[in-house]
């Protein structure tokens, strides 16, 4: 992304910061997605018609908590969705993500005239525009990763070269009020490589916005440094075009700088500790809408992401990709895993939500169910590893969510994988990646049958694992599980009643849930 310097218009669509205030008191921008697109149509009109460049910087900062707000509110179309993403949803990330990229633009313009010489007004603010440049372009990867969707490698290049800069400048730590907390050129650039490497397509969307959160408030204890760790580390590469990755102590170049994270890796132990003692989220700073659990598992999946020191490469890419048979939904799974021949799927892109799916799986009759979910796709698999597979698909086909359930056959097999959407990101032209993690042990299927008139009265199910030495579980479609309820299990010839004793894990669709004989 390459940005200069601009001539102020001689009529601005906004002239300095009172126009703004006006141009704010009559817009409507409580309605959503009228707000984004409305301040996007305002940002692009400024962009063609702009200001004097110490007007448009406070105009730009004006902005700043309008567009921060309603590229939140516009999120909820698109943040967590299935995908490929439905229509409405595309059109809402796009207006979000031109949001942010437009803000980017804006900031960049004024860095590139201060950085000229040629406007003594903007040399006070050098740290603030950098840090505003390397936190937008951060909004343009995080709303990319809030929708799963890749972007390309200039959001990188653009944030190591503004992040060189600031360093040769020697401003890379001075701090910037942000919003609602203290930042600094450093510490925006953190935030995004931090996020990076919390490997965020395996989070769900939940999960992403307490990780979002924490990063933001913890990014200033991170420092980049020049000097290499005696057993490598994470570092990241400020002439390169990607994110952060592991390198070796012998790989050390004038280019790369370490990720110093010692104080963020006590912060977290600390946390840890404390909530494994009873203490609560929002006492610990984590925010009062996680539960303890949760953040504790949450911690922990960051503190394995960000501390791993050898972090494992479990997905060699494959020299030619193979095929292999894709089946989602539960009742085409079932009919996979017994041996039931699943219809090759010939209509369009499922669009049932979260809410939906559970009313789906729960009350449709068997019959209408079946009709709906038999789905049998051809995926290429790109790489696998002992634990699953690194798929692709680069045709039109069933919508997928993360944490779904689908049965996988390679080639040549006879006997399906259970599995689970361990992650799973969108192409610009719609094609679809994921990575599918096997449940452990050889499913079966069966059914059960439960007696209480307020839950489903029969349902197919999986019994998981049929391994031995391995304690059985029951994987049961979303809203099933009754704590310590009983149900009658069928299982080939045999009927035997069970105790649903805990869940194991809550996925898309499903359930897997601790059993127990009476």
């Amino acid at each position: 992304m390459v940005l200069r310097d601009f001539i102020p218009d001689s009529q601005p669509r906004l002239a300095d910061l009172t126009s703004c205030e006006d141009w704010l008191a009559r817009a409507a921008l409580a309605g959503m997605p009228h707000a984004c697109s409305a301040l996007l149509a305002l940002l692009e009109e400024i962009e063609a018609h702009p200001p004097r460049h110490s007007a448009y910087l406070q105009i730009l900062e004006r902005l700043r908590y309008p567009v921060m707000h309603a590229e939140t509110e516009q999120a909820r179309g698109f943040a967590g969705k299935p995908l490929p993403l439905g229509h409405d949803e595309a059109v809402a990330f796009v207006q979000a993500n031109g949001l942010w990229a437009a803000m980017l633009r804006a900031y960049g313009r004024l860095l590139s005239a201060a950085l000229n010489g040629k406007h003594p007004e903007l040399e006070p603010s050098l740290p603030r525009l950098f840090q505003r440049v390397l936190a937008c372009a951060g909004e343009v990867i995080g709303t990319c990763v809030l929708a799963r969707h890749e972007f390309g490698a200039d959001y990188w290049k653009l944030m190591h070269q503004a992040y060189a800069a600031a360093e040769a400048r020697a401003i890379r730590s001075e701090t910037v009020a942000d919003l609602s907390v203290e930042s600094s050129p450093m510490a925006a650039y953190v935030e995004a490589l931090m996020l990076h490497l919390a490997q965020p397509h395996r989070l769900s969307h939940r999960e992403l916005d307490w990780a979002r959160k924490w990063v933001r408030h913890w990014a200033h204890k991170v420092v980049l440094s020049r000097d290499v760790p005696l057993q490598g580390g994470y570092a990241v590469d400020l002439a390169g075009a990607s994110g952060p990755a592991w390198a070796k102590a012998a790989a050390g170049s004038s280019t790369l700088r370490f990720l110093d994270i010692a104080r963020v890796a006590a912060s977290i132990s600390a946390r840890i500790q404390r909530l494994e003692e009873g203490a609560e989220p929002s006492a610990l700073g984590l925010g009062s809408h996680c539960t303890r659990f949760a953040a504790q598992d949450l911690l922990k999946t960051l503190q394995r992401a960000w501390f791993d020191p050898a972090p494992a490469h479990d997905f060699p890419r494959r020299a030619s990709p193979s095929p292999m048979e894709l089946v989602s939904g539960f009742a085409a799974i079932h009919h996979a895993i017994e041996g039931t021949p699943v219809a090759k799927s010939t209509a369009g892109p499922s669009s049932y939500s979260y809410g939906e799916a559970e009313r789906f799986h729960t009350f449709l009759p068997s019959a209408e169910r079946d009709a709906r979910e038999q789905s049998l796709e051809t995926w290429e698999t790109l790489g696998e590893s002992d634990e699953g597979f690194r798929l692709r698909r680069g045709t039109q086909g069933m919508r997928l969510a993360h944490r779904q359930l689908v049965a996988l056959r390679p080639s040549g097999a006879r006997q399906f994988i259970l599995c689970h959407v361990d992650w799973l990101i969108e192409g610009p032209d719609q094609s679809l990646t994921i990575v599918a993690r096997a449940l452990k042990g050889e499913a079966k299927a069966c059914a059960v049958r439960s007696s209480d008139r307020s839950a489903p009265q029969r349902s197919d199910a999986l019994m998981l694992p049929v391994a031995p030495g391995l304690s059985p579980v029951l994987v049961l479609p979303t809203g099933w599980y009754r704590r310590a309820g009983e149900l009658e299990l069928e299982l080939g010839n045999a009927i035997r009643r069970v105790t649903l004793s805990g869940v194991v894990e809550r996925g898309f669709d499903y359930e897997r849930v601790r059993v127990s004989t009476p």
